[in-house]
């Protein structure tokens, strides 16, 4: 596959329009459609931004191989192994935004259910 090809590959598998990615990268529909059939070359700043869009590495663009809806984490060492950065790319990131929203509110909602049945039982409990 092409970066042309690969670009509308991961574009479609979000659900995502040509529209927005041209509105994104601040140029006519005509100049991205451009870009996704291989006859304008994409600059190295469209590419780091379709990238951003899509949520997926550079060099998925450059190089898909059938990565389509996987969820990857890259690792970096910035130093000497104390400590690590996750990257999950693949999905979309308003919907992880959206899922870790739902389960930071099933906990709140738990906590106090919680607190009510150690009383009931009597068990001594400290936070």
């Amino acid at each position: 596959m092409k970066i042309g090809e690969n670009i509308r590959a991961f574009r479609e598998a979000q659900g995502k329009s040509a529209e927005m990615l041209a509105t994104t990268l601040n140029i006519g529909i005509e100049e991205y459609l451009n870009i996704e059939n291989e006859v304008t070359d994409i600059t190295v700043k469209q590419l780091k931004t379709i990238s951003n869009v899509l949520s997926v590495s550079i060099i998925d663009l450059i190089d898909a191989e059938e990565r389509f809806g996987q969820i990857k984490n890259y690792f970096y060492n910035h130093s000497g192994n104390s400590s690590t950065n996750i990257h999950t790319q693949g999905i979309d990131q308003e919907e992880i935004r959206k899922g870790y929203k739902e389960l930071y509110a099933e906990e709140l909602n738990r906590i106090p259910k919680l607190e009510k049945l150690l009383r009931e039982n009597n068990i001594a409990f400290n936070f």
